[in-house]
């Protein structure tokens, strides 16, 4: 099969498009996985600070939050990211819109299991001990992976639509 040089040409303009917003995500996912392991310390530095207290049953609640973001988190970003929903973006934004959309549907998930992460500091503070404020900061962690961008993913998703969606003035205009 031969390319003409136009094609050649996009396929390296996408490439390098897809490979910078890729590694952007990957350093934002990164620096909030570095955060809840730094909200862990914090939260278990204040217990051991702190010393020992009367468990309440507070932390339950915090249970149930975290597992309702954790649920929330991989919803949103099954939503963000179905087929459907990448047609529309690559149609009314082009490929270009769609690789902002992947980049930025990545954060948002990852920023719900940041939220996590801030719980699992905030349970130390509300009568949570040591092993609530790590079982949080794991979840948070475990959702952070759930969510961590496949490049594969993302370069068969941009290549695809790339190949089936005419060139559109949309995506100049922002839309």
């Amino acid at each position: 099969m031969t390319r003409n040089p136009e094609q050649a040409q996009l396929t390296a303009s996408l490439s390098s498009q897809l490979a910078s917003a890729h590694k952007t995500a990957l350093i934002i996912v990164l620096t909030f996985a570095m955060s809840i392991v730094i909200y862990m310390g914090v939260g278990l530095l204040k217990l051991n600070v702190s010393g020992a207290r009367v468990q309440v049953q507070l932390p339950y609640t915090f249970y149930g939050a975290a597992a309702a973001l954790a649920i929330g988190s991989i919803l949103v970003r099954r939503a963000l990211l179905h087929r459907t929903k990448l047609e529309v973006v690559a149609v009314t934004r082009g490929v270009e819109g769609l690789i902002k959309h992947l980049l930025n549907s990545t954060i948002i998930a990852a920023a719900i299991a940041e939220v996590i992460g801030i719980l699992a500091l905030v349970v130390a503070f509300f009568g949570g001990d040591q092993n609530d404020v790590i079982r949080l900061s794991v979840v948070g962690l475990a959702v952070l992976v759930w969510n961590y961008p496949r490049r594969s993913a993302w370069e068969r998703a941009v290549y695809y639509f790339a190949a089936t969606t005419p060139n559109t003035d949309a995506g100049k205009l922002g839309l």
